[in-house]
């Protein structure tokens, strides 16, 4: 499947060419079967926060252009023309390898997505290990924040460790810490250091790939192979089972 890509224009959606960006804001989420999403609100009230309310009928028509199977649709505002990219989902992600470098980050936006997607795309191409998944972006001290696809936490025993640093507003992560805090899990918020990894769980996390556990992380001098967490397979089923069909929103 090609993708397709849609313009907003005078109140419905038209066939137009994809942008290449940047994006003044994005985002996006995966689809499964016969439109099922998850969490599809809080990707629209994230992309709102910072591009204004969605037009009368936007979601409405969205919806209607989907069709069945595995998609991975963005919705985008450049120079204030709303554009729908239709695309396909790639395989989710069972486990995640990492690269970890000591390099500046290259964010200039790093709590609106879509900005800096070029400057990510450089580093990735920069700095990225072959072999590996994503790469992380780590603050002065070294710290890692999040990779440039998604959000990193950690599992100190029971605890649910949040790392320090500014970073995206990630919709998996939100719900993973109110799950967190439904099931009486203590959250905390420390560094997330080649220390932390070397012995605690870590998982990446984001609306393409879900939980995805971080089983290598390549850093300058060898890889750090992190724990699993005997849990993670339940809390990724807990995940796929939130998609859902969405009702209608005008």
């Amino acid at each position: 499947m090609a993708v397709i890509t849609y313009l907003w224009h005078t109140g419905s959606f038209i066939p137009s060419q994809t942008h290449p960006g940047p994006f003044d804001v994005a985002d996006s989420w995966r689809m499964l079967g016969d439109a099922y999403s998850n969490a599809l609100p809080l990707h629209l009230r994230r992309f709102e926060s910072v591009a204004g309310p969605l037009p009368a009928g936007f979601v409405l028509a969205m919806r209607q252009l989907f069709t069945p199977g595995d998609l991975f649709p963005r919705i985008s505002l450049t120079a204030g023309e709303l554009r729908l990219d239709i695309r396909p989902a790639p395989p989710a992600r069972p486990v995640t390898r990492l690269t970890y470098a000591l390099a500046p980050d290259p964010r200039s936006q790093p709590l609106v997505k879509g900005p800096d997607f070029p400057a990510l795309a450089h580093y990735h191409t920069e700095y990225q290990v072959d072999g590996t998944d994503d790469t992380a972006i780590v603050d002065s001290s070294g710290a890692m924040v999040e990779t440039t696809t998604g959000a990193l936490v950690a599992w100190d025993g029971e605890a649910l460790v949040l790392p320090t640093g500014t970073a995206l507003p990630s919709i998996t992560l939100h719900q993973v810490t109110r799950r967190a805090a439904a099931l009486g899990i203590r959250t905390e918020t420390r560094p997330l250091t080649l220390e932390l990894a070397a012995e605690c769980p870590v998982w990446f996390l984001n609306s393409l790939h879900g939980i995805s556990p971080v089983t290598e992380l390549h850093t300058p001098t060898g890889i750090i192979y992190p724990p699993g967490n005997p849990h993670t397979a339940t809390w990724q089923q807990w995940w796929w089972s939130c998609f859902h069909k969405e009702t209608a929103r005008d």
